[in-house]
């Protein structure tokens, strides 16, 4: 059963599983199967999109406002069609600082987050497939197609961007319109069986995966981005002389986590006193000398108490560059990120989180061997 599983989750097809009250322990919600392009550290979901019968290669965008991609790119789908500037979908489309044009077409910004630009995209309707071995089906979604130069800077292959941020016309809330399910997410990120759901840990996971989360307060940043507040940063046990509290966007299109010239500095200056440096390896500035990632002191980010602490260690804090050295997968993102911290992929990998947007709790829980078999989907 677990090869099976395992089969499924290597597969890299979306599978999307709606509740059915004829189905046996049905899943509930949206599962999308997600790898890790190792070229450029993105995160790469696929999806059915209209009658055409070649799967969308699209890269997961925690704080995408939207579904996107290039609709000419080869996908042609008789059942597309453009939405009218006049329709609720329109209206859906403006969110936050979305421009949105009601003309004959719906015309918005398209934002490609990962290199940080944009191109004015059509707001179209197709269908997505959905299906698992009793349900098979599917729904109406809204997208935008964008033109095709704004796919610069995203994996070779990739088609568009699927938005999953708290934008009326995001997918998981176009998800959760339909199905009438209370609005939540699941990501789990690694190399190659990571995770993107509509449905809870419990419903995907079961309850033992469910049962070792630990909540935070959940708040949304300026551009619709999930944040959560750090009090306090903590290397090898000792608090930085850091003022608190900072807010934290957690990002799947930044590949390390970026802090704010003036944390990175008071940080820099902490973990220097902790190990052997070597010379700087290109995106890094603190690379070290060792050949165990576990001889590097662990990062603590103290939440809404001291007692409640996100700890950053291993595979999760440093990357291999080879000739045994380690660089510090925590980088300097310069004076004017929007927030203090941007948490990065490397630093999301192996952590189950729950995005309970209802109750505007996160809870996170860090991958163990001892929870290997509950990390699967146990309903497939």
């Amino acid at each position: 059963m677990a090869s099976c599983l395992n089969l499924f989750l290597f597969s890299f097809l979306s599978v999307v599983f709606i509740s059915n009250s004829q189905i046996t322990n049905p899943v509930i919600g949206v599962v999308f199967p997600v790898i890790r392009d190792l070229h450029t550290g993105q995160y790469i979901a696929q999806i059915l999109i209209g009658d055409s019968p070649e799967p969308i290669k699209l890269v997961v965008n925690l704080s995408g406002s939207l579904l996107w991609f290039d609709c000419s790119s080869g996908h042609v789908s008789s059942s597309r069609s453009l939405v009218s500037g006049s329709s609720s979908g329109c209206l859906k489309a403006k969110v936050g600082d979305e421009r949105v044009s009601r003309n004959a077409e719906c015309d918005l910004l398209v934002r490609n987050g990962a290199v940080g630009i944009a191109a004015r995209g059509e707001l179209a309707r197709d269908v997505l497939s959905f299906g698992s071995v009793s349900s098979p089906g599917t729904v109406d979604v809204l997208f935008a197609c964008a033109p095709s130069w704004l796919l610069r800077g995203l994996a070779s292959g990739v088609q568009g961007v699927m938005g999953l941020g708290r934008a009326q016309i995001s997918l998981p809330s176009q998800l959760a319109a339909e199905t009438n399910e209370r609005r939540r997410l699941t990501l789990y990120l690694s190399q190659s069986n990571g995770v993107v759901s509509t449905s809870s840990v419990e419903d995907v996971f079961g309850v033992a995966a469910s049962k070792s989360l630990v909540y935070t307060p959940l708040s949304t940043g300026s551009s619709g981005s999930y944040v959560i507040n750090v009090k306090s940063i903590r290397v090898n046990g000792k608090r930085l002389s850091v003022d608190g509290p900072l807010s934290v966007e957690l990002s799947t299109v930044v590949p390390y986590t970026m802090l704010e010239s003036s944390v990175y500095a008071v940080f820099a200056e902490a973990y220097n006193k902790a190990a052997t440096k070597a010379k700087s390896v290109v995106p890094f500035s603190l690379c070290f000398t060792s050949s165990s990632e576990v001889d590097f002191p662990a990062v603590d980010l103290s939440l809404q108490s001291e007692m409640v602490r996100w700890r950053i260690q291993g595979r999760n804090l440093m990357v291999d560059v080879g000739g045994g050295v380690r660089c510090l997968g925590i980088v300097d993102g310069g004076s004017s990120l929007v927030s203090p911290i941007i948490m990065g992929g490397l630093q999301l990998e192996g952590f189950v989180l729950d995005f309970d947007l209802g109750n505007s709790m996160l809870g996170f829980g860090q991958r163990t061997r001892s929870t290997s078999e509950s990390l699967q989907p146990e309903s497939l």
